[in-house]
């Protein structure tokens, strides 16, 4: 018991560490985007989403793990983990429809 959750924690851990990476990798987008340069932005979202991938991947591989061993064994990181990751996917889909969005938008000439 104690390995399966050693291993639930480790797995965890890599997923946060992928999600954060993620997100900073939005944030650096959505300063791209603000400053017009939108082949940047898109080339963070790449990134992000590689990230993401990996995380989904590891999720993923865990609940497999779960299913066959026919036992439960999750901690509140890794349920914690699973939020992060749907909420960091939804921020890479909103920050990619924003590229659309300021790249039909031109701005004003001053």
């Amino acid at each position: 018991m104690q390995k399966n959750t050693e291993h639930t924690l480790n797995v965890t851990m890599t997923m946060i560490l992928k999600i954060g990476s993620a997100r900073s990798l939005i944030a650096a987008a959505l300063a791209e985007i603000a400053a017009y340069r939108y082949e940047a932005a898109r080339e963070k979202l790449r990134q992000a989403e590689t990230e993401l991938l990996t995380a989904q991947r590891l999720q993923v591989r865990r609940l497999i793990e779960n299913a066959k061993a026919q036992r439960f064994v999750h901690s509140t990181l890794f349920m914690n983990a699973q939020s992060a990751l749907v909420s960091v996917m939804g921020e890479l889909q909103m920050t990619e429809n924003l590229i659309g969005a300021f790249e039909r938008w031109e701005p004003e000439a001053a």
